[in-house]
């Protein structure tokens, strides 16, 4: 019986979600390895002296260092084998501007954006409202605001700073909102979010009843194919591997690239394994199959 470590925790905004998802990966393979629960914070220079006996690292971390690249580069460093996207591909993909950059060259839809830094002045008559903002390198949609005029965004872009050091300014479309799993390099059934508030931010993810969801979600085999095809894209052209949601905005026939997580969520009511579990991946099985993929590379 193969030995795996599951790490979760760390010192991002998303510490609390870590922690749901890697308690979650510890019940469901339990049974299956030899388990070591290991919660870090942002100290793990000597995480490797705990690894020496373990076959692989099961990343149940979001955000900041350990979705970054990070984390990976010092994995990568002692030779230990870890789930996920390796330190290049996480770093470009964590980099919601890199992303859009790799998305609008390789003809993958995106809204009109621009990144600003902290020290940046911004003449907001210029601006076309509503727009969203947004960390750059932030997941969870933790900093996101939707700013429908100057006074607002002279606020907002205060808060968001708070989060992060570089802030995406983003043009605002009303639209659908859809999510799109990867696993393995194939698509899994795409999910549509319905938030009950105005937008999907933290408290429609985590909170009870923040969202519902359909999945597979409703719409037509064409545009289907372009979010797959688009998606594959995207995985592939960044160097992403093992598993990975990617999201968009749907407005009518068109897409827009939102981001793209190499960490997903992953507790048992997180998007993927509820699209995984319309193909006969039950959250236990799932799991297994990430360690099997990690494992086999």
């Amino acid at each position: 019986m193969k030995k795996v470590a599951v790490i979760f925790g760390g010192s991002s905004s998303e510490r609390d979600v870590s922690i749901h998802t890697g308690l979650a990966v510890v019940e469901a393979v339990k049974d299956k390895y030899f388990v070591e629960s290991i919660n870090i914070s942002d100290d793990y220079s000597n995480l490797n002296e705990k690894l020496l006996d373990v076959d692989i690292v099961f990343l149940a971390l979001h955000g900041g260092f350990g979705e970054n690249g990070t984390i990976q580069k010092y994995f990568e460093k002692h030779n230990i084998i870890y789930t996920g996207s390796d330190s290049k591909s996480s770093s470009i993909a964590m980099d919601k501007n890199q992303t859009k950059l790799i998305a609008k060259k390789n003809s993958i839809p995106v809204l009109d954006w621009f990144v600003i830094n902290e020290k940046d002045k911004i003449n907001t008559n210029k601006l076309n409202f509503p727009l969203i903002i947004k960390p750059n390198d932030g997941g969870s949609t933790i900093g996101l605001y939707y700013c429908k005029n100057k006074d607002n965004f002279n606020l907002n872009i205060k808060k968001a700073f708070k989060h992060s050091t570089k802030v995406m300014v983003e043009q605002y479309v009303e639209a659908r909102e859809v999510s799109v799993p990867i696993l393995d390099g194939q698509v899994l059934p795409i999910i549509e979010i319905f938030p009950s508030g105005f937008l999907y931010d933290y408290d429609s993810k985590y909170k009870d009843k923040g969202s519902s969801y359909q999945v597979p979600a409703m719409i037509n085999d064409n545009i289907s194919r372009k979010l797959a095809e688009d998606s594959i894209k995207l995985y592939n052209k960044i160097g992403c591997r093992h598993y990975a949601r990617i999201d968009y905005l749907l407005d009518g026939e068109k897409h827009y690239l939102l981001e793209i997580n190499t960490l997903p969520g992953l507790t048992s009511t997180s998007l993927l394994p509820k699209s995984a579990s319309k193909i006969g991946l039950d959250y236990s099985t799932l799991v297994d199959k990430i360690i099997k993929i990690a494992l086999k590379k």
